[in-house]
């Protein structure tokens, strides 16, 4: 390919998904109908990002029929002949020299191979790289890693964590002093109800530390009639 002209790119979730479909079984033709059944695609998304790369690629012809390389590409004992044959047939050579292996640390300098050969930005040269890398692993076990960015399953509430209340954080925060807690519940007649009302009654006991400071005895009593203000006669 000449200086400025496009270099295919395909998402590796709809390489991998596309030769599980052929597989199974090899359509009479790829069409836009046939890869949206396939993928959350709309046509035109579908047409220019997977079956413009798939002609460029050689694997389908112009009317979307899969050709004897598709026929090979399926097979697993085929597979890294076949992809490096589509590098061969598809990218320059002084390209394949200089980066003819898949090795994740040259990403940058092929990405910057592509933006001055193909005259592009940083994101389409990213596609290309992707698709150029792809083909040169050449590893059919890596299919393997199109579900590995599913999103884990959610949990129900009883296992999610929970932030602690405001009482419980108080609690972790002041151990200087325990407290417990007695109530009691009778049931009394308001005379201006009939019917029975209940009636709470609360015994606090504090149980203070002999090495406590006053200054914290007093920061305690302060505490305790703030939040039992409401209750405390």
């Amino acid at each position: 390919m000449a200086a400025g002209e496009t270099y295919p790119k395909i998402s590796r979730k709809i390489w991998w998904l596309l030769r599980d479909k052929l597989k199974k079984s090899v359509p009479s033709a790829i069409t836009t109908t046939f890869v949206t059944a396939m993928s959350s695609m709309k046509d035109a998304s579908a047409k220019s990002n997977v079956l413009v790369p798939l002609r460029d690629l050689g694997l389908i012809d112009e009317n979307g029929k899969p050709t004897e390389l598709a026929e090979r590409w399926r097979h697993d004992d085929d597979y890294e002949q076949v992809c490096h044959e589509i590098r061969s047939n598809v990218y320059p050579k002084e390209l394949i020299e200089a980066f003819s292996e898949a090795d994740s640390t040259q990403k940058d300098a092929i990405k910057t191979w592509f933006m001055k050969a193909g005259q592009v930005g940083e994101i389409a040269a990213k596609m290309y790289t992707e698709t150029y890398i792809l083909l040169t692993e050449a590893d059919f076990t890596k299919s393997d890693d199109k579900t590995s960015n599913n999103p884990a399953p959610r949990t129900s509430g009883a296992t999610q964590k929970t932030k602690p209340t405001r009482q419980a954080q108080k609690s972790i925060a002041t151990p200087v002093a325990a407290t417990s807690t007695e109530q009691s519940t009778s049931i009394v007649e308001s005379p201006h109800h009939p019917r029975r009302l209940p009636a709470i009654h609360i015994d606090v006991q504090v149980h203070i530390s002999p090495d406590t400071s006053p200054d914290q005895i007093d920061r305690i009593f302060e505490s305790m009639a703030k939040h039992l203000g409401g209750f405390v006669k």
